[in-house]
Formats: C-alpha cells, sequence, structure tokens
C-alpha cells in the first residue's frame, strides 16, 4: 500500500520521538544505543558470567545524532536538536579521558546507561577502537570545540606507533598523554614503494582500512577546525600508502598497505590466527598461490569498507579541503575494483585477489584466518548499495568510464535508464523490489544533478520497501527484519526516510552526510554453554555487521 509523504514524515517524526523518550536514560541525557520493541527496554551487552549491561555506546549513535539533526531541519522544529547537542555536551563532559584526549566509546567500549560508568569486554581489555564509526565531528566540535580538537589529535597519537613507518594499532590505549603539537613531531616520510611490489612494508600493527579510514577523516577534520596543514599533510599521506600499495596492474584496491611482521614461530594450530605469527593470508594460502597471497590483495572476503565506507568518507574528505587528485585516487580505485570484480551479466561479485584471479569455486585446504578448511567461495549477489559511492565519485568527477558503469548497473537492477553520458534519467520504473538506504541515497544525489520528479518517486518506492519490510508500527521502531526483537537506533533507514522529505522541501544539502551503517560493540560472550567474541550487531540485533571478519579462530 502507498504511504503519502505526510505519513511517511510522520513515521519517521516517530520513530524520532520514541528514541528520545524511550531510550532516554533516567539519569542523565544518555541515550541507549537500541531498544526491544515489545518490553521498549533497552538493549544490554550480556557478559560471559550472565551480568547484563545497558549499553549506551556514543560511538554507535553518531547516525541518530545526524538524524536528530535532519528531522529537525525538515519539521522546523528544533527539539530533536536541542537533545542531540544535550546528550553530545554530557557525553563530552563526563566521559572523555583526559591525558589521551579519547572518549569512553567505540568498538570495545561503552557507558552503562544506568551507572553511567565506562564498561568494555575483558576479551579486547577495554581499548580505544574506530572502525568506519566517521562520528559526527561538527556537532561535537560546536557543542565544545577544544574538547573535540583534543581528540582528534590524541585519536591519531594514541594509534599511530611509529610515524616513520606509519605502524598503526587499530587499539590504541587510554591514559597515554602526547605533545601537543603532535602532528609536528614528525614530517611524512615515504612508506610503500609500489616498484618493490608484490613486497610490501612489514609492521608490527595492522593497517586496516577500516581503522585508518577513521584517522584519515579525524585530522581533515582537525584541519578543518584548525586550518594545520600538517594535519591535512599526514591524512593524504596515510590515504596515499593504500593508493601506491594497489596491484600495479589492475589498480584494484588492498585492506592494508602492509603485512603484519612475523614475532613468533607459526604454531601447528591453523585456528591460532594472532597476526604476531605473520601475515595470514600467506599462511593460509601461501603454499597455492605464492606471492599475490598477502592480506593487503585479498577480495574474497567483505569489501564492503573497500567500495563503500571508505570511498564515501574519502570523497567527503576530497570535497572538503578541495583536493582534486585525491577524488582522483578514490574514483581509479572504485573503477578498477568494478572493472574486475562485477559480472554484469549475473549481476554478482566475484571472490578474487586483487590481480582479479577469479576464486569463484575455490576449496580452502587448511584453516586460518579467512575461514575453515573446505570453505567453498562462491560469487555473492551485487548490492544496490554500490550504485551510492558510484553515483557520488561519477557527479563529482565528470568521468566517462563511471558515467557507464552507473548506467549499466542501474539497468541490472531494473531501476530503468540513465543516459551513460549525462546520467540524465531516460526511463525509470514504476515498480521495484530494492530496499536499501544508500540506494534512496543515491537517487538523492542524481536528484541534485538532475532534479526531474521521477527520481524521487523511484526514492518513494525504495521508501516503501523499507517501510514494509523493517517498520514495526506498534513500537514505531526500525528493526533488522520482521521477526527481530530489538531495534538499532542508529540504522540508517530512518535517516534515509529524512533525507527523501529533505530532497522535496529542497534542503537536502543542509543535512550532514551519510558515511556508513553506524556502529558496534566486539566482545566475549557466552553463546550456547560456549565462550565467543562476537558483534553486538549480531546477538542483539541479527544485523550481521558489514566488515565483519570470517576469521574462525581468535585473533590480534
Amino acid at each position: 500500500m502507498s504511504v503519502s509523504r505526510h505519513s511517511r514524515l510522520a513515521i519517521v517524526t516517530r520513530f524520532y520521538q520514541q528514541a528520545l523518550t524511550l531510550a532516554h536514560s533516567e539519569f542523565s541525557p544518555l541515550l541507549a544505543d537500541g531498544l526491544c520493541i515489545t518490553s521498549r527496554e533497552p538493549v544490554c551487552w550480556v557478559y560471559p558470567d550472565g551480568q547484563r549491561v545497558a549499553m549506551s555506546n556514543f560511538a554507535s549513535q553518531q547516525n541518530l545524532m545526524r538524524g536528530l539533526t535532519a528531522i529537525s531541519i525538515v519539521t522546523g522544529d528544533d527539539a530533536f536538536l536541542r537533545q542531540a547537542q544535550a546528550t553530545t555536551a554530557y557525553f563530552l563532559d563526563h566521559h572523555v579521558d583526559h591525558d589521551s584526549g579519547l572518549f569512553h566509546w567505540g568498538g570495545h567500549l561503552f557507558v552503562d546507561l544506568n551507572s553511567d560508568h565506562p564498561e568494555g569486554p575483558e576479551s579486547k581489555a577495554r581499548v580505544h577502537e574506530l572502525k568506519h564509526h566517521f562520528p559526527y565531528y561538527d556537532l561535537l566540535h560546536q557543542i565544545r570545540p577544544e574538547v573535540t580538537k583534543h581528540y582528534l589529535k590524541g585519536f591519531w597519537a594514541a594509534h599511530v606507533t611509529d610515524w616513520q613507518k606509519l605502524d598503526l594499532t587499530r587499539h590504541g590505549e587510554y591514559g597515554q598523554p602526547f605533545p601537543e603539537n603532535i602532528f609536528q613531531q614528525h614530517a611524512p616520510e615515504p612508506v610503500v614503494d609500489p616498484h618493490q611490489w608484490p613486497r610490501l612494508p612489514e609492521t608490527i600493527g595492522l593497517t586496516f582500512v577500516n581503522a585508518s579510514t577513521d584517522l584519515i577523516y579525524a585530522a581533515v577534520h582537525y584541519y578543518r577546525y584548525t586550518g594545520d596543514q600538517d594535519a591535512l599533510n599526514w591524512a593524504k599521506h596515510l590515504y596515499h600508502q593504500f593508493v601506491l600499495a594497489r596491484h600495479p596492474e589492475t589498480g584494484m584496491p588492498v585492506y592494508q598497505f602492509s603485512s603484519p611482521q612475523q614475532r613468533e614461530p607459526v604454531p601447528d594450530d591453523d585456528r591460532l590466527t594472532y597476526s604476531w605469527f605473520g601475515d595470514r593470508a600467506a599462511r593460509q594460502f601461501g603454499p597455492e598461490f605464492g606471492a599475490i597471497a598477502r592480506e593487503a590483495n585479498v577480495l574474497f572476503r567483505d569489501c564492503w569498507p573497500l567500495i563503500m565506507d571508505n570511498p564515501l568518507a574519502m570523497m567527503a574528505c576530497a570535497e572538503q579541503v578541495g583536493d582534486r587528485q585525491w577524488l582522483e585516487w578514490v574514483c581509479d580505485g572504485l573503477k578498477a575494483y568494478f572493472r574486475y570484480a562485477w559480472d554484469e551479466h549475473d549481476n554478482q561479485m566475484i571472490p578474487m585477489w586483487n590481480s582479479g584471479q577469479d576464486m569463484t569455486g575455490y576449496t580452502f585446504v587448511r584453516d586460518g584466518y579467512y575461514g575453515d578448511k573446505g570453505t567453498i567461495l562462491s560469487r555473492q549477489p551485487a548490492d544496490p548499495a554500490y550504485l551510492f559511492p558510484l553515483v557520488k565519485a561519477a557527479l563529482l568527477t565528470g568521468d566517462p568510464e563511471l558515467y557507464q558503469l552507473v548506467s549499466r548497473m542501474f539497468a541490472r537492477f531494473n531501476l530503468g535508464a540513465l543516459d551513460p553520458v549525462t546520467l540524465v534519467p531516460t526511463h525509470l520504473t514504476q515498480t521495484t523490489t530494492c530496499a536499501s538506504a544508500y540506494l534512496i541515497f543515491a537517487l538523492l544525489e542524481l536528484n541534485q544533478h538532475h532534479p526531474v520528479p521521477e527520481v524521487l518517486h523511484l526514492a518513494d518506492l525504495v521508501a516503501e520497501n523499507l517501510l514494509a519490510r523493517h517498520y514495526h508500527a506498534g513500537s514505531g521502531l526500525f528493526t533488522a527484519h520482521s521477526q527481530q526483537k530489538n531495534a538499532r537506533l542508529d540504522d540508517p533507514i530512518p535517516y534515509a526516510l529524512v533525507a527523501i522529505e529533505a530532497a522535496y522541501q529542497q534542503c537536502y544539502a543542509q543535512l550532514p552526510p551519510l558515511l556508513s551503517t553506524g556502529g558496534y560493540l566486539h566482545g566475549e560472550q557466552r553463546i550456547a554453554g560456549e565462550i565467543k567474541v562476537v558483534y553486538d550487531r549480531d546477538v542483539i540485533y541479527e544485523q550481521p555487521y558489514p566488515e565483519m571478519a570470517m576469521s574462525t579462530g581468535p585473533t590480534e
């Protein structure tokens, strides 16, 4: 059944009202990460001993903060924005480690909604971690500018362990002071030498693209707030290492720009996959595939970080600082990936090494970081979400190959026809089964450049599918599926619905950009009597985190 604009706005307004009313702590302006749709109680992290703690992880509420800002813009009701500001102010006043500048948030730390004390899974030692969280820094800076700037520097200080080698750790330590002129303490030096390929630098830390992208994003914001050119230089220098490490022939992207340095003898048990035993891909696949078998080159895991989160954030950075070269680096990586990994005929993604070698049907001959012995790699359906970074990249650069790619992919999802030279819609479907918040943003980006009613009508159709599949009318909340009992308040679906209304009101450009699916918590829980390391996305919301590891054993 068709939902009118007025009804849809009422639904999404109710969602944000419910989020503020039901998720609100009794003791502070902090909010719960999620809610049970039947009991209306905050979701809890359950420790292995059975202790339950109501979760308030501000890093897992940044899409929610953006949404509260957006709903105030489209409704004219500043109460939503004021609540976002009050929650942000309280968090920044009460949950900052003053020595390191780091906040009590992230992948392994949260705040108990009831006691207001920091909590974290002991298996991860309560360290600081951001992986494609992309906090709403503009709101934080508006509320507490000095605290926010101190954090942005402290983030780099805690996660860069060797500035010369750009050795990184995704786990930053609290309580460690740092010099105020952190970006001036060192000058960027060459790290990745493409002439040495396939050899990459060896590092103690793991130069994961997901953790690195948040560092880059933070440094760009520090530059925006202070004019510190050195911070911007470091941000671009870090991203450039991923560009230099790309495959020299295919140009396909890398998940890391280094290989883990072996620091201990390799154990006989292949299920022990700590990084101090060396490169996990080389260990699991090296005997069969040789030099290409490095963690950097694996494109048969989940590539969401490489083709979604990282490009969206890097395009935002390039736009904000007006750097055309940076933007072209991003677009080159996207073009290379889809040139090789997208099976257009079947609209599927091909598992492969970044050399372009197709791994479809390959059976793992041993256990390891990437899965159990006997695991068989298969092609996966393409996701209409991919159109979001591709449309944005095409419209920002005017790149003919990207225009062609967007036009072809648009057609493969049966969305209609776009002119391959201009992306002007020539025909758009009147029906679709697609239900993707990211697809809505792709359409809204297209509408910014080619504002025709048919584009917004198609966004309306996608929105109806999202409402039909994910909206729980009884609670006013959104869930991953109809049988799910918990709602994750950071989900981008309600934000996408607000964004459509903003497009109709011609104020879409005023909205903070959507950059990721939101935050997560990662640690130990007892599952069916066995202690396992899990994500809250899985055990609480049944909504897999996009870049979740496929490891069957412990990792660093």
